[in-house]
């Protein structure tokens, strides 16, 4: 449902005192509306506004509609006549499996390339990460946790030293993002993803190609596995 008043939604976000400015962009405002929809604050099947949109941030329409054309590209937002265009709806669960499926190869491959580049530096961050995590688990902080997860993985993007990996992942993975969410407030799963990125570090700091890429890809199975079990289980509550 369309909300009535976009101003009020995007208060949080300050937009009249980020983009007033004439150097605001496409870029900027992607940022913003990419993050809205991320976070949930643009739900799936609300309408996007040009005019209300660049009303809210204090701007010209043009860097809005040019957003919304790369978020569209990005698979974020969809053409719906006649409303126009709206957020993406939620991916159904074989569409999940798939680009969980392909998330798996990915960051195997990753894994595999960042074995050749990691640094002692980028080891010590990764250690650190797994330390930070153990001790939010203790006090029961898990979205804490889910933020450390992904700058675990990014780290090994990073380390990958592959630019192609790394955008088609991006893309994969805001498209899952939504659905991700909802385990984050599994501890279970927190726990053993933890144990699981000890495994993925030994083999890297061993600088073992082979056992790093096929951890990697277990463990996104497993997050995998355990994203469908949950939603099974909300389904069959409804």
């Amino acid at each position: 449902m369309v909300n009535k008043d976009l101003k009020n939604d995007f208060h949080q976000y300050k937009f009249n005192t980020d983009l007033s400015e004439k150097v605001a962009t496409r870029d900027k405002v992607y940022s913003l509306l990419n993050k809205a929809i991320l976070c949930g604050d643009l739900k799936p099947g609300q309408r996007l506004v040009e005019s209300k949109l660049a009303e809210s941030m204090n701007i010209s329409r043009t860097p809005v509609r040019e957003a919304i054309i790369w978020l569209e590209q990005k698979g974020l937002v969809i053409a719906s006549p006649p409303k126009g265009v709206i957020v993406a709806p939620l991916p159904i669960i074989e569409e999940l499996i798939e680009f969980y499926d392909i998330s798996g190869v990915l960051r195997g491959l990753t894994a595999r390339k960042a074995v050749r580049n990691i640094t002692s530096l980028e080891i010590k961050e990764l250690k650190e990460i797994i330390q930070k995590s153990e001790q939010y688990l203790i006090n029961n902080s898990l979205k804490n946790i889910s933020k450390l997860n992904l700058k675990f993985h990014l780290i090994i993007e990073k380390c990958s030293k592959s630019n192609e990996l790394i955008l088609l992942l991006d893309n994969v993975c805001k498209r899952t993002s939504e659905r991700f969410s909802e385990i984050i407030s599994q501890k279970k799963r927190q726990t053993e993803s933890i144990k699981e990125h000890k495994c993925i570090l030994k083999a890297l700091i061993e600088r073992n190609e082979e056992l790093a890429e096929k951890l990697m890809i277990e463990h996104v199975e497993n997050a995998k596995q355990t994203l469908i079990e949950e939603i099974n289980i909300k389904d069959r509550n409804y």
